[in-house]
């Protein structure tokens, strides 16, 4: 039985102004609680991309590196924190119309890293392994929606796709996530906001962090690391709500394992 964390962090993209603050140490927040407390350690079972580091071919590489050898049994993760954003669907196959994507620190809006590429990656991935998705950043369905300002120390996870890419949303149309493809294999999926709203990168207790690592963390210290995905999500929801965030996490799998202990092994494959 192994175990494998793929943990992905960008603060500093090319333009400066799309900077962010909380990417970095969410990365951190996020490896020290696996190696700590659910034994991610060793033989380089936990790798990290972080800044210009993060390149769309470095990302797919360690996405690679994280699932194409698992087997029964093994516990894999793969966490993003940095900007999100939509482009035109290139393969008609969104009802949308768009296609999600994570930003990588070399992002090319004519060849991005998408849903798809994410779900040609996890297709042939085992269901007795525990594949976990965690995506903070933003998957907003309108767009530009951001939370309040409190003092202006947050910032949207929302890239805006260039002029030459826009497209007009209809209110009729479901959006997806990134991360929602990989589900839809039979991984889990831990994604900071609805469809139609933005993940904060925001100034908690003088540092700042994505507000869903953040809080997630913290959900599955308070509830035990026996604690289930949905109890933990529910937790997390609710630390969210009672400091001030509008963001509603979201959790997507098979629903049989949605009630299962996080990050736990399993070894056989288990119905929706």
């Amino acid at each position: 039985m192994a175990k494998r964390a793929l943990l992905v962090g960008i603060n500093h993209y090319p333009d400066p102004e799309n900077a962010l603050r909380g990417c970095l140490n969410d990365v951190r927040q996020v490896g020290d609680l696996l190696h700590l407390h659910f034994g991610f350690g060793g033989n380089g079972a936990v790798r990290l991309l972080t800044e210009t580091r993060a390149t769309t071919a470095a990302i797919v590489s360690g996405l690679h590196w994280l699932v194409d050898d698992a087997a029964s049994g093994d516990v894999l993760v793969f966490h993003y924190s940095g900007h999100g954003s939509q482009v035109p669907d290139r393969h008609g196959d969104e009802v949308d119309g768009l296609d999600e994507i994570i930003c990588p620190y070399d992002l090319d809006w004519d060849n991005p890293l998408t849903d798809d590429d994410l779900q040609a990656v996890v297709q042939g991935l085992p269901a007795s392994v525990n594949l976990t998705v965690i995506l903070d950043s933003c998957h907003s369905g309108t767009g530009l929606r951001e939370l309040p300002a409190r003092g202006g120390t947050e910032r949207s996870r929302w890239l805006q796709p260039p002029e030459r890419l826009h497209w007009r949303l209809r209110e009729d149309q479901a959006m997806r996530r990134f991360g929602a493809r990989a589900a839809e294999c039979g991984a889990i999926l831990i994604a900071g906001c609805r469809s139609d709203q933005s993940s904060a990168d925001a100034d908690i207790d003088g540092e700042y962090h994505g507000a869903l690592t953040f809080y997630l963390c913290h959900a599955i210290e308070e509830l035990g690391f026996a604690a289930s995905y949905r109890a933990v999500i529910a937790r997390t929801r609710r630390l969210l709500q009672s400091n001030g965030y509008e963001q509603v996490p979201q959790l997507e799998g098979p629903a049989a394992l949605l009630h299962g202990e996080i990050l736990a092994p399993r070894f056989e494959a288990v119905g929706a």
